[in-house]
């Protein structure tokens, strides 16, 4: 079973219960495996207790970015004028690469009437696996400095995670899932079993909680939710019952 631990916003606690999931779970039933699928911010393996050895590691070429040929350059600056992220600027009369900006779209490469532009791979980061002092198998990755995470790395992510499962005939993986409702929380909903959203009891929270539940509608998984520091404001779990309408 692949349960995942996620919330609408940050902040919430779900990491904590994940880890704490994980580690009951490993202990009272068959086994767990845990991925981390935060990857811009990974601390599942630090809320296990660090980490006390390493099991696997391989880099990851995942990212494009483009690259301009000026030999073929006309600098006509259609590529300038079509890029959404700001990722080229006119640098001493021709157009230059921000790689930092640049997310691999191809919008420039298309309307370049000189085909100056291609893209090249780069480096996205690593992923790795350990074993944690708690003793659960954990997955996740780093990225490079100014990388974003992706629904593609989270695959990634999970895929190792299934495989330490296999290895180990675990049956269980607990995912700690992105904050938010982006491409990679979809990444870590797609095909999974049960999700677990972990709110707090305030309006944003809740606020988070019920958009990321409309999401998870659309896979038609299980879904349940944590409340976490429910003592902040006892009066408004009706509200969070009500509003979610979830056991």
């Amino acid at each position: 079973m692949e349960i995942v631990v996620a919330s609408g916003k940050g902040g919430t606690g779900k990491t904590f219960l994940a880890s704490n999931l994980a580690i009951l779970i490993d202990e009272k039933l068959d086994g767990a495996v845990a991925a981390d699928a935060d990857v811009e911010a990974p601390d599942l393996i630090l809320a296990m207790g660090g980490e006390k050895r390493l099991l696997k590691s391989r880099e990851i070429w995942e990212s494009m970015k483009a690259s301009i040929d000026y030999k073929l350059c006309n600098r006509c600056l259609k590529c300038v004028s079509v890029c959404m992220f700001d990722a080229i600027r006119l640098v001493d009369g021709k157009p230059e690469i921000i790689e930092e900006f640049c997310e691999g779209c191809g919008a420039c490469a298309h309307v370049c009437p000189v085909n100056a532009i291609s893209f090249r791979k780069t480096r996205t980061g690593r992923i790795y696996s350990v074993e944690t002092m708690a003793g659960i198998k954990t997955t996740t990755g780093d990225l490079e400095i100014g990388g974003r995470n992706t629904g593609e790395l989270v695959y990634l992510v999970r895929e190792e995670a299934k495989e330490l499962a296999r290895k180990d005939h675990v049956k269980n993986i607990i995912i700690d899932s992105a904050p938010g409702i982006g491409c990679p929380v979809i990444s870590s909903l797609s095909g999974a079993d049960l999700l677990i959203i972990v709110v707090e009891p305030t309006p944003q929270s809740l606020t988070g909680a019920k958009r990321l539940l409309k999401v998870a509608e659309s896979f038609k998984m299980k879904v349940t939710y944590v409340v976490n520091k429910f003592d902040l404001n006892e009066e408004f779990l009706k509200t969070i019952d009500s509003e979610l309408g979830l056991e």
